[in-house]
C-alpha cells in the first residue's frame, strides 16, 4: 500500500465517524465559554508510527481548566481502542517497515476529515477560529486555520 492508497482506507474508516464527531462539534460550539478564544483540534498519532491515533479538542482563552470544563463530554472526537481482536475501529496499520511517514499521513487524513467537518459545523456559526495540528509539528498539511464566523 503507498500513500495514497493509505489516504484513501483512512479516509473511508473517518468517514464513518463524521456524524457522531459533527454532532460532538456541535454540542461544543453550542457549550463555548464566552471566555474562549480559539477552538483547537489536536491530532495525537501513537508514538511507534503503526497507524493509530486520536483527535481531541481544547479551547484556549484565559483559565484553561474553567473554559474547557463545558466540553470535558464532547472532547474526543475519534480514538483508535486496542481490544483482543486488534483495534476499533479497523484502521490500516504498518510496522516500521513503512514506505513513507505513517505519523504525517494519519495527521494529514485526519486533517481533511476535519476540514469537512468544519465546513458541516464550523464555517458561519462558530464565534471562535478553529485551529487543528498534528502533534508535535506532524503533518505536511497543518496547521491548518479556519476563521470565526462574521456577523
Amino acid at each position: 500500500m503507498n500513500r495514497d492508497e493509505y489516504l484513501s482506507a483512512l479516509a473511508a474508516v473517518l468517514d464513518r465517524y463524521t456524524d457522531a464527531a459533527a454532532g460532538k462539534l456541535s454540542a461544543i460550539v453550542d457549550a463555548l465559554p464566552a471566555a474562549a478564544t480559539e477552538l483547537c483540534i489536536d491530532v495525537f498519532p501513537d508514538q511507534d508510527g503503526e497507524g493509530t491515533f486520536d483527535v481531541w479538542v481544547r479551547l484556549e482563552g484565559p483559565d484553561y481548566f474553567a473554559i474547557n470544563k463545558p466540553i470535558d463530554a464532547h472532547r474526543h472526537l475519534f480514538g483508535i481502542v486496542y481490544t483482543e481482536d486488534g483495534v476499533e475501529p479497523d484502521v490500516p496499520r504498518w510496522g516500521h517497515d513503512a514506505p513513507f511517514g505513517v505519523e504525517d499521513a494519519v495527521v494529514d487524513a485526519a486533517a481533511a476529515w476535519l476540514t469537512v467537518l468544519w465546513t458541516r459545523v464550523g464555517e458561519g456559526r462558530s464565534p471562535v477560529p478553529w485551529r487543528v495540528e498534528g502533534e508535535d509539528g506532524l503533518g505536511t498539511v497543518t496547521p491548518l486555520l479556519f476563521p470565526a464566523a462574521t456577523d
